[in-house]
């Protein structure tokens, strides 16, 4: 057993030494292994993972690697679960349920200071991967600024969408979207589908979501969009607001020939580094076009997607595909790719 020394509660001395995680070995490749449970330092928590959730950026890493995410290397950012021991100092105890995100900023660096935390100089250096483990320790910077209490009534598997949700927040932070506005997503993956649900939220009536595959559609017209194909004649030049969710280059140039004049485009989807887009520059010049290209979330988004997520109305059960353990791991990113679901929970 963990040795109990600089813990705090009784709970600290249920935590085993040695636990399972995933590893993803290269891509295409997850290993399942065991390795010994970290203790918590000071201020630190360690969390017992009772729910993680797959991502697009994961499913983008298993596939073919991604720069934020070295191989091999624990895997998964999607949390929530149990606070099985903490250490002196911090802000949670041994038995609390909670929910955070795996990243903060330093709150010191030139980009903290002007207010655009999302691109502190050190975020990604710092940020917590190993969700798809056990347990996942959650060091001071992160564990005192975006970890939270998880309230009775949200279920450990809808308080995983804390992380992606803050993302859709960020954007919608920058680029905010007016009730009478006419709103374009494209792509019915899960990110374009919270998406639907915070435009839904901020008042925004008329919402399409365009894509392909027709499960997904589905789900977003339960989330309150009209569905269409990108092929469908109404859609150029007519949106107000434009929110491009493939990460597919061919698709980010398309975008903005569906925004009206003033109109606005987030370039949301993550394309493969390297990859360069082009744009008719008169269109973007002569009929006004905002490019906005959102990365990552600062404190004030995880707050607001956290104060949704405990909305009693604001609902993405519908984005949950079901469960898996954690040795169908690589199967459940196979399905993913497949088109087969949304986003799967993962049970430690």
């Amino acid at each position: 057993m963990v040795n109990a020394d600089n813990l705090r509660g009784e709970a600290a001395l249920a935590v085993p030494d040695r636990m399972r995680r995933a590893v993803l070995v290269r891509p295409g490749e997850i290993r399942i292994e065991e390795t010994p449970t970290p203790k918590p330092g000071p201020s630190e928590v360690l969390v017992r993972v009772v729910a993680a959730t797959t991502c697009g950026s994961d499913l983008k890493a298993y596939l073919r690697g991604h720069p934020k995410m070295p191989m091999p290397g624990p895997f998964g950012h999607e949390y929530s679960g149990i606070v099985a021991a903490s250490g002196v100092g911090a802000s949670f105890e041994p038995g609390q349920a909670v929910m955070g995100v795996h990243t903060a900023p330093c709150r010191a660096c030139l980009w903290c200071e002007r207010g655009q935390e999302n691109l502190c100089e050190s975020i990604m250096d710092t940020m917590v991967l190993g969700a798809y483990a056990e347990y996942l320790l959650i060091p001071h910077r992160i564990a005192s600024a975006n970890l939270f209490a998880k309230p009775d009534d949200l279920p450990f598997e809808v308080a995983c969408l804390l992380e992606p949700l803050s993302c859709v927040a960020q954007a919608l932070e920058l680029a905010p979207p007016r009730v009478g506005d006419r709103c374009l997503v494209i792509g019915p993956g899960a990110i374009g589908l919270m998406f639907v649900a915070g435009l839904r939220r901020l008042g925004v009536q008329e919402i399409v979501l365009a894509g392909r595959n027709p499960e997904r559609l589905a789900v977003g017209e339960r989330l309150g969009a009209r569905t269409a194909s990108l092929r469908e004649a109404d859609l150029p030049n007519s949106f107000d607001l434009v929110i491009e969710c493939t990460g597919q280059v061919e698709i980010w140039e398309r975008s903005v020939s569906f925004a009206r004049r003033g109109g606005t485009v987030i370039l949301f989807g993550g394309c493969p580094p390297g990859t360069q887009a082009r744009f008719d520059t008169a269109r973007l010049h002569y009929d006004q076009i905002r490019l906005v290209s959102p990365f990552h979330f600062g404190t004030a988004a995880v707050r607001q997607a956290r104060e949704w997520l405990l909305e009693p109305g604001f609902d993405l059960r519908p984005l949950l595909s079901g469960d898996r353990p954690l040795d169908e791991l690589e199967a459940a990113f196979n399905d993913l790719q497949a088109g087969r679901g949304l986003k799967f929970v993962i049970r430690p």
